[in-house]
């Protein structure tokens, strides 16, 4: 180890301990935001037991702190270490690429690498990020300037500009890279999006990325971050995806796409307390049909008794208020006191008597009672 990785280390446990000192479960709106990390990690990792769910969801929050503690660090590519082949990045003709990468582990290490590198790349960010992340960001790549020198220029482009794929396209054919992240599922338009396979669920992502890839020729580079447990930044560089003669642009998007989010699988699965997309991945959930329950003349005896089906659903308290979520539809219902109450009773007897035919007959079709 060097002795920049060893100072580097002691500041980052110090900061680790001091974030450790923090009470999370105190915070505004927690059980709701772990509930909703618990129902993403049951429906994508299901082999991970739920148990291990709260303190994955604190060590999470932990290294999203450390993301923004490491933004600080301008040297942090001399402190990292580097997988895969460094000679598409080392380069001295700074060949360009399309670099695609997720939001895990210390995200910005390829930013950082990039700039000291000297490439001239333009990274492309969602609205709420451009504009208030914006001078930030620029900020930074001045200090970048200043203290190393460095010849690389960085654009910043809005994600939700109707004109961003063509400002893309343009920038790619002068020679400049890009830098996307692709988890943050944004995008101008409506622009085709394709269904695939991720972690046993099926998500739709939009395919921008690699219509620019083949209309321009540049290559897709997939980037990989994430941290080791000696507290060491990690960047892998994955293989090159271009289109093969004569293969059509459908067909390439649809390759590449699939390519790209299959290289990451392993790594969400191998450090899921790194994964920022754990925040949003819902949104892009391909969620399958709901299976109604027919309510047999069975089910709907007087003495019949029924059990609140914890696995699926989640009272939460928030602001006086009580909502029932459902942790597979991710549909989410207000709910009264007493409701609560009746529901949470070790056994529901006789909810027909109680609530009513329809509002029994919906507690039975959603699968909350069973």
């Amino acid at each position: 180890m060097t002795e920049a990785f060893n100072q580097y280390r002691y500041t980052v446990r110090d900061y680790v301990e001091a974030f450790d000192r923090l009470d999370l479960s105190r915070e505004e709106g927690y059980c709701v935001k772990l509930g909703l990390f618990s129902a993403n990690l049951t429906n994508f990792l299901p082999k991970i037991p739920e148990a291990r769910h709260e303190s994955l969801y604190v060590n999470l929050q932990r290294n999203l702190a450390l993301e923004t503690f490491d933004r600080q660090i301008m040297s942090l590519s001399d402190v990292s270490a580097f997988e895969g082949n460094m000679s598409f990045i080392d380069g001295e003709a700074k060949k360009p690429f399309i670099f695609c990468t997720f939001h895990l582990g210390s995200y910005r290490l390829i930013a950082n690498l990039l700039i000291r590198k000297g490439y001239h790349f333009s990274t492309l960010v969602r609205q709420g990020v451009y504009e208030h992340q914006k001078e930030e960001f620029q900020n930074y790549c001045e200090g970048m300037h200043q203290r190393f020198g460095t010849p690389s220029t960085v654009n910043i482009l809005n994600a939700q500009d109707p004109r961003v794929l063509m400002k893309i396209l343009r920038e790619l054919k002068e020679g400049r890279s890009l830098l996307v992240y692709l988890d943050a599922s944004t995008g101008s338009g409506e622009e085709n999006c394709e269904s695939i396979d991720f972690l046993g669920q099926q998500i739709e992502v939009r395919k921008g990325i690699p219509y620019v890839s083949y209309l321009s020729g540049v290559p897709i580079l997939p980037i990989v971050q994430y941290r080791k447990e000696n507290l060491q930044n990690v960047l892998h560089v994955g293989k090159p995806i271009e289109a093969k003669p004569n293969e059509t642009r459908e067909a390439f998007s649809k390759r590449s796409i699939r390519a790209v989010y299959q290289s990451f699988e392993k790594y969400i699965a191998r450090y899921p307390d790194q994964w920022e997309g754990w925040n949003y991945i819902h949104n892009s959930l391909v969620l399958p049909q709901e299976n109604v329950r027919k309510i047999s003349s069975y089910a709907r005896s007087v003495n019949h008794t029924f059990h609140f089906n914890r696995n699926r659903y989640r009272i939460f308290e928030l602001e006086d208020n009580y909502l029932l979520f459902d942790r597979a539809g991710y549909q989410t219902y207000e709910i009264t006191a007493d409701l609560k109450a009746y529901l949470m009773a070790p056994v529901v007897k006789n909810p027909k008597k109680i609530l009513g035919e329809n509002v029994f007959g919906e507690l039975l079709s959603k699968s909350i009672l069973i």
